[in-house]
């Protein structure tokens, strides 16, 4: 198919269809046959600005008996540009019945982040990477929802046993994360370095990745003193003094 405006997530669907977000709003279902782009909706709240705009989404493993579409994108709420993760209904081939999960994220012209996940071996918690939003600083603040790796309910609520009550949080320090995969029991993230450094993370329950201090590993004097006391967890491959633009991440479990 052609004639996209900046697709971003592309998912195989049980459906045997490639569902698909383009960054201005649209969500559609293609046909790997014909390559026929069926619309399914155009969110017109919407709001693209550089990077941002409709980003990820899943649908939820059990979609025939739960045929939810989550998504993530930003627009204005008139306080500024923001995130949100909302979640749809898939009926009579057309998506409705939004329910917003979660909401004032900050957004900017990048470093959205903006991967969703739901393990089919856990289908009640949805995954959520955000970007610092061009400032830093979110990433290390425990109450700021940037920078993060999130873990809700997939009905918006917050998980008991995460790491703090009340909090989606479940990892920190992250600059820009667009890469999430689950394989053998352990969740993968890669993330957008600054200019060198981008990485691959193995995830760990309230663990600090220590952006916006440490990028890549700990290995630069003014890094050790804020990874020892933080106990920053290093990542398991790092581009270093290069980049690779790390965005999204799948598992292949063959030789």
């Amino acid at each position: 198919c052609s004639g996209l405006n900046f697709p971003w997530e592309i998912i195989w669907g049980p459906d045997d269809h490639i569902w698909m977000t383009e960054r201005g709003g649209r969500i559609s279902r293609v046909d790997t046959g014909t390559g026929n782009v069926q619309p399914l909706l155009t969110i017109s709240e919407v709001k693209s600005i550089g990077e941002g705009g409709l980003l990820g989404m899943v649908l939820h493993p059990d979609f025939g008996q739960q045929p939810y579409v989550y998504v993530v994108y930003d627009y204005d709420n008139g306080n500024g540009y923001t995130e949100r993760v909302v979640r749809y209904t898939y009926e009579n081939g057309q998506l409705g019945s939004p329910k917003t999960l979660i909401d004032n994220i900050a957004a900017a012209g990048n470093h959205n982040g903006s991967r969703l996940l739901i393990d089919k071996n856990d289908p009640s918690k949805l995954w959520i990477s955000t970007g610092d939003a061009t400032q830093g600083d979110n990433a290390q603040q425990p109450g700021k929802p940037n920078g993060k790796i999130l873990r809700i309910n997939t009905d918006g609520s917050i998980p008991a046993d995460n790491p703090v009550a009340g909090n989606p949080l479940w990892s920190l320090g992250h600059r820009n994360p667009q890469g999430l995969v689950t394989a053998n029991g352990l969740l993968y993230e890669a993330e957008h370095g600054p200019d060198i450094e981008d990485e691959v993370n193995i995830i760990r329950k309230n663990g600090n990745y220590g952006w916006p201090v440490v990028k890549g590993p700990c290995d630069a004097p003014d890094e050790s003193a804020f990874c020892s006391s933080h106990q920053v967890i290093a990542p398991i491959w790092s581009s270093g003094n290069s980049t690779v633009a790390t965005s999204g991440m799948d598992y292949y479990n063959n030789g």
